[in-house]
């Protein structure tokens, strides 16, 4: 059976005294007929005994009084109380602020005899939202300043991204066919061929003229050198294990060579000899600088989307939010596209667009254009090629499912965990996923963190999956070398008119 409610009689011992907040009563010039321990102890004064206290003592300024009486005068003739007002006061050394909620008491003839009420202590409280307000504020001042720190870096890249494409092309004739950056088998057929001749030309330099003339010509040391660079273009494969390594050493060698060649002391040997020396150590370098242009472009290209979109996720709250507007979902895709055109023709990555309807939705152009643009900038950065012929790729598809429009990116390459995906770390702010850096792709873990957001402030959403292409089981070593099939969906609800039409 329910309890039966208490009744008054159980009461008739309560102590207001042990309330957890203060309580008071005090004449109209402020001193404290009665209060109990709560205000006693905020005020420092003995928890027991009388009191001959003022609470005019405490005003940290005495004008506040005055105007606190006038206000709770004026309030009572309104028929009304004192409440949350905010007193400023100083005890001892330390200032506290508490909530005032008082009411005049009136005697018998209607004349004002003083003030009952109780008081909170808000000081800490109240020093947390100042702090909270200031730490806001600064942080605005933060996202400002960063958000021109970002823009005139973004616009230093556009300009470095110029300034390599005209470096690209004063190296030219360029044997890779395009400013893309080659295939490593495209670009191992062409360091081949000219480390193979450029230690031809060595060989042939170093038997030029008599034993007398070439001492004459160069120092031993420096013949030694050219012994030992005849052999590492030779090999220089099995001497350079790292890769990505190879084409700047080379270029290094190259370059050594060519400063060999200058030191030559003119009239000993022939001039064809030296001068196909030089031409072929220029060769190489002018080769191996045109692709480290190129991988440097390329690097420019995915550094200079990620500090923009880094740049719009940080001020999106500062700049004037633009209104939502009606947009077909084909130009919303267009738009992005056009943004990573450059980026993807780099990285040698085909964009393939499909089943696109013509139907639109209602939302805020520049921020959907970013998340799309941030899901398409992923999947062409972790894409792989299938073969050595066809490109990399990466696939937009979209689809019409219920009221909403799915716009889906596919690609072929680097996986993604399913721990990842179900505990939903992909979509934490700064999280990369455990296999982001392989070869060394720059990212700052925002991109789907912004993508959902924007979906979800447009209400839809962003999913993930990602699968082996290959039956290896997740425990085996070679589990996450194998390619995996990664697709990420941004779904968005259809406007109005299209929704009727289903």
């Amino acid at each position: 059976m329910p309890d039966k409610p208490p009744s008054l009689d159980q009461f008739e011992h309560f102590d207001f005294r042990e309330l957890p907040i203060g309580v008071y009563m005090t004449s109209l010039n402020g001193q404290f007929i009665v209060c109990n321990k709560t205000i006693r102890r905020m005020l420092e004064l003995p928890l027991e005994g009388s009191l001959n206290v003022n609470i005019n003592d405490y005003y940290a300024d005495a004008s506040h009084r005055k105007m606190a009486i006038e206000q709770a005068l004026k309030l009572a003739e309104q028929g009304r109380s004192v409440e949350r007002d905010i007193l400023h006061l100083k005890v001892g050394d330390r200032d506290i602020y508490v909530e005032d909620y008082c009411q005049i008491i009136f005697n018998a003839e209607g004349h004002t005899m003083g003030f009952v009420g109780c008081m909170v202590d808000i000081t800490s409280d109240l020093e947390s939202r100042r702090r909270e307000r200031e730490l806001r504020e600064r942080v605005e001042e933060l996202r400002f300043d960063i958000g021109r720190i970002l823009h005139a870096n973004n616009t230093t890249l556009v300009m470095m991204n110029e300034t390599l494409k005209s470096t690209a092309r004063v190296l030219e004739p360029n044997p890779f066919g395009s400013l893309s950056v080659p295939l490593s088998e495209e670009l191992e057929r062409i360091l081949d061929e000219n480390a193979r001749h450029l230690a031809n030309s060595i060989t042939r330099f170093i038997q030029a003229g008599d034993d007398d003339r070439r001492n004459k010509a160069l120092s031993e040391g420096m013949w030694k050198e050219l012994t030992v660079k005849v052999n590492l273009l030779e090999h220089y494969k099995e001497n350079i294990a790292v890769e990505e390594l190879r084409a700047p050493t080379l270029g290094d060698v190259a370059y050594e060579i060519i400063q060999i060649s200058h030191a030559v002391a003119s009239g000993f040997l022939p001039r064809e000899s030296i001068r196909d020396l030089q031409q072929s150590a220029f060769q190489l370098e002018r080769i191996t600088a045109l692709y480290d242009a190129l991988k440097t472009r390329d690097a420019v290209f995915q550094m200079e989307y990620t500090l923009q979109s880094l740049r719009d996720y940080v001020t999106a709250d500062v700049r004037t939010t633009a209104k939502k507007a009606k947009f077909t979902v084909k130009y919303l895709i267009d738009q992005a596209v056009r943004r990573l055109t450059g980026f993807s023709q780099s990285s040698r990555v085909n964009i393939d667009v499909r089943d696109v309807p013509t139907v639109e939705v209602h939302v805020n152009e520049r921020e959907i254009v970013r998340a799309l643009g941030n899901l398409l900038h992923n999947a062409i950065k972790y894409s792989w090629r299938r073969d050595k012929i066809k490109p990399s790729w990466v696939s937009i598809r979209t689809s019409i499912k219920g009221h909403k429009i799915h716009i889906e990116f596919e690609n072929w390459g680097v996986g993604i965990s399913q721990e990842e995906i179900e505990q939903e770390l992909v979509f934490q702010l700064g999280y990369r996923g455990q296999l982001s850096t392989e070869r060394g792709r720059l990212g700052t873990g925002i991109g789907l963190t912004d993508a959902r957001r924007v979906a979800q402030s447009h209400g839809g959403d962003v999913v993930v999956e990602s699968k082996p292409t290959k039956p290896v089981p997740e425990h085996d070593p070679e589990y996450f070398n194998q390619p995996f099939l990664t697709k990420v969906t941004l779904y968005l609800p259809l406007e109005e008119k299209f929704r009727r039409e289903l």
